[in-house]
């Protein structure tokens, strides 16, 4: 048990700290937003790359955030009929979600790590006038699905630590 509530406490930490230090990304995005248009409007010389980095600035800020806000139960959820079930009932819906977005994860972060490699095995580069490589925004598909199974496995493990003490009580 303690083993298992130390892999929880470990993989809780981490999302925590890449989730806090992933939300510094959009304070980048924004300076370069700010850039651009000052570029653009004031000195009537936009640039060429400003805007495709936003998009892979945005894509790690989403990617890396993921398992943060599933820490914080900060995703969207519809709980109205979730509050009218009784302890047990919320419990097996708990672990069903739980599995069921395991499930989907896995098979995210397998075709994200597929699409990542054929990105960098081929250096596919974007089709634009900037053309940076693909392959650093493609891998944060499976990194931010690898960071949302691993807190998606912590959540888990503290559903059924929860099971296990309220059988014991």
């Amino acid at each position: 048990m303690q083993l298992i509530e130390k892999m929880i406490n470990f993989i809780e930490k981490t999302n925590k700290n890449i989730g806090k230090a992933a939300c510094y990304l959009i304070f980048v995005f924004m300076f370069l937003m700010v850039y651009e248009v000052i570029a653009r409007y004031f000195f009537q010389s936009p640039t060429i790359w400003v805007h495709e980095m936003c998009g892979y600035i945005f894509a790690a800020y989403i990617a890396m955030t993921g398992g943060w806000v599933l820490l914080e139960k900060g995703h969207v959820s519809v709980d109205i009929i979730y509050q009218l079930f009784p302890r047990k009932v919320k419990l097996t819906a708990d672990i069903i979600v739980s599995i069921v977005a395991l499930f989907m994860f896995i098979i995210l972060f397998w075709q994200g790590y597929k699409f990542a490699w054929h990105a960098f095995s081929t250096n596919q580069h974007s089709h634009t006038l900037f053309g940076p490589p693909l392959w650093p925004v493609k891998i944060l598909l499976p990194i931010g699905s690898l960071v949302f199974i691993l807190q998606i496995l912590a959540d888990f493990g503290k559903t059924i630590l929860k099971a296990k003490q309220r059988r014991v009580k």
